[in-house]
């Protein structure tokens, strides 16, 4: 199947950053020394390496059509070589920049499957935004368990002021 201009344009643009985010993970992967956000940094790391071969297996013309949500699944176990020293960015910030990378990916996978034309290409890539939603959540229940909180709690009163605001606003 020959693709639209713009899901073409979309995947081409969107596979350099895939790149450089790959690149990051590895360096982040190989000088992250908490266990558990290590295995779902790796995790993550195969997923979008997993991402990359569909998106360049969609821009196949022979091969795109039998491309579909289902190749979303078949990760390859990945060895990463660490032969780089230190980065010198604390482990907090490292989880930190790890949930913003995959909160950003989630976003532009979204956006871009809004926009695509072809069935199987938006399809796949709102379902990479999924897996890059699930992989966010992890790293959430992460930093909750290994860093300071530093969004402030709301208190009772605010929350139900704020409640009382909306509930008479629309007339509920």
């Amino acid at each position: 199947m020959i693709l639209k201009m713009i899901d073409l344009s979309l995947m081409a643009e969107h596979l350099p950053v895939h790149k450089a985010e790959l690149d990051k993970l590895a360096s982040y992967i190989c000088n992250i020394q908490n266990t558990e956000v290590k295995q779902v940094a790796t995790e993550q790391y195969m997923v979008m390496r997993n991402h990359v071969k569909v998106m360049v297996a969609l821009m196949n013309p022979v091969q795109n059509e039998n491309i579909g949500v289902n190749d979303l699944h078949k990760w390859e176990p990945v060895e990463i070589n660490c032969h780089q020293s230190s980065i010198g960015i604390s482990q907090d910030d490292m989880l930190i920049e790890l949930a913003a990378s995959a909160e950003t990916m989630a976003n532009k996978n979204f956006n871009s499957g809004l926009r695509m034309k072809a069935d199987n290409v938006r399809n796949i890539h709102v379902h990479m935004a999924l897996q890059q939603m699930m992989i966010l959540n992890r790293y959430i229940a992460l930093m909750d368990k290994l860093t300071k909180n530093t969004a402030p709690e709301s208190s009772r009163i605010e929350q139900e002021e704020t409640y009382h605001t909306f509930k008479n606003m629309f007339n509920f």
